[in-house]
C-alpha cells in the first residue's frame, strides 16, 4: 500500500494530506472521472509503483494526485490529478495541488523529472501545468486526444539532496 502518510503539505487552502480511503470510495465525483477515481485507488493500494495524496480545499476532500509509474523508468515519475469536483475546476486548485508534489518531489525523493499526460483540449489542466513550469514536450504517442507536459526537479534542488 503507498498512501501518502506524512505531515500535510498545504498551499492557501488547498493540502495535500493522508487519503482516508473509504471517504475517497463514497465521495461524490463527477462521472467523467468516476472510472478514474476507483483505479488509481485501487493502484496505490496493490503496489509501490503509485503514490496517492488526497486533495483538500478548506479541510474538505476535493480531489485525488498521485506519482505513478515509479520506478518503472529511473529518476522519473508521471503525475495523475483528478477533482472529483467539476466546480473546483479552473479555480487554480490543480495548480496548487502540483506546485505542493513538486514541493514534496524536490525534497523528498530522488526523482529527477516529472511528466503529466492530458487530453489536449482539457484548457484548465494545461494552463496548471504551465503555470508550475511545466514544459509542453509532444503529443502523446499512446492516444492522439493526449499531449505530455514534463517538469525537472532544478538542478539546485538535486544538489541539496545529493
Amino acid at each position: 500500500m503507498t498512501l501518502y502518510h506524512g505531515p500535510d503539505l498545504s498551499l492557501g487552502p488547498v493540502s495535500l494530506c493522508l487519503p482516508d480511503v473509504h471517504e475517497i470510495e463514497n465521495a461524490p465525483a463527477a462521472p467523467d472521472i468516476l472510472e478514474a477515481r476507483s483505479q488509481w485507488l485501487a493502484r496505490a493500494l496493490q503496489g509501490p509503483e503509485t503514490l496517492y495524496f488526497a486533495i483538500r480545499v478548506d479541510g474538505l476532500l476535493a480531489g485525488q494526485i498521485f506519482l505513478h509509474e515509479l520506478g518503472q523508468q529511473p529518476g522519473e515519475a508521471q503525475v495523475g490529478l483528478h477533482l472529483f469536483d467539476p466546480t473546483m475546476r479552473g479555480r487554480g486548485v490543480g495548480a496548487a495541488a502540483l506546485a505542493l508534489l513538486q514541493g514534496y518531489v524536490a525534497t523528498h525523493t530522488h526523482l529527477k523529472r516529472l511528466s503529466f499526460v492530458t487530453a489536449a483540449n482539457h484548457t484548465a489542466a494545461r494552463r496548471a501545468a504551465e503555470k508550475c513550469g511545466y514544459k509542453y514536450k509532444e503529443p502523446s504517442p499512446n492516444d492522439p486526444f493526449e499531449v505530455i507536459y514534463q517538469w525537472e526537479v532544478p538542478q539546485k534542488t538535486l544538489k541539496a539532496r545529493n
